[in-house]
Parts: structure tokens; sequence; C-alpha cells
């Protein structure tokens, strides 16, 4: 049986020099399970999409953003953070600035990772800032993601 390990907190109201950087991190090494339709036939419980879920609990239903200046929907988002995925190393990532995200202004955060994706000796730098929301139990979400890079890292 699959788990899901502990994602970072999405309450930031008491330390969100990490919370951005996290989040990308920890949805970037998450596993991602695409099933084939079945014809709506039930196969029964399957391997579990880590990745689908956390970007559930990190986006909200409405998240849009910018992947290289284009602008995409929530769906784009997704497709465009799967691609990247493809190319990320985990065990690779340097957060700059000393680990710290850069809180802009209130619910506006930014933070720069850098990774060397597989067969490559080049590093890639990927600069992200993130407009956050907040529901009923003070859990913060992302609502708009800017995302800039080598716009080949986020196509499929």
């Amino acid at each position: 049986m699959s788990s899901i390990s502990t994602p970072p907190s999405h309450s930031i109201s008491t330390s969100p020099s990490h919370w951005l950087s996290e989040c990308l991190c920890e949805l970037m090494a998450s596993p991602h399970v695409s099933m084939p339709p079945h014809g709506g036939m039930r196969l029964g419980p399957g391997p579990m999409d880590v990745f689908t879920t956390r970007f559930e609990q990190y986006f909200t239903s409405t998240a849009h953003g910018t992947i290289c200046g284009h602008p995409v929907d929530r769906e784009g988002l997704k497709e465009g953070l799967l691609a990247l995925q493809k190319r990320w190393t985990p065990e690779d990532v340097k957060v700059e600035q000393e680990g710290n995200d850069c809180l802009l202004q209130h619910d506006v955060l930014s933070t720069e990772l850098e990774f060397t994706p597989p067969g490559s000796s080049i590093p890639e730098v990927i600069i992200a800032q993130a407009s956050l929301s907040g529901d009923k139990e003070g859990e913060k979400h992302i609502r708009f993601i800017k995302l800039e890079g080598n716009r080949a890292l986020f196509r499929p």
C-alpha cells in the first residue's frame, strides 16, 4: 500500500522562508502514475498518483499562471510541471539565497531553484513567484504562479 509522506505545512504564518521551495521540490519528487482509461471498468485499487494528490493540495481549484511568459490555466500548469518533473533531479536541487524563499509582499513568495538535468553538465535555474490564498482553516494554497527558466524544460 502506497503512502504519501507529510507535505510541507500549508500554513506560512510562522515561517514563510521555505514554503514555496519545499512545495515545488516535494511536487517534483512525487511519483506520477498515468492510468490509461479502461472503458469505465473498475479494476480495483491501483498505484497512488502522489503528484496529482500534492498538486491538488498545493494549488487552488482556480489556479493559473505563466510559464516562461505564456499564460496557462490550471491544467496547463500541471502539464508544464509534469514536463519539468521528467528532467528534474531531486537529489541535486539547490535552493538559492541560503535556502530562503523571499516574501515579496503579503501572500506573495519567490524562490529560485537550481538543478542539473540527467545527461547534462549545465545547471538549469527555475525562478518561481507565487501568489497565495488562504482557506477557512488558515491553510495556504497557490492561486497564481509565474515560472521562468529554460522553456524546453516545461514542454512534454
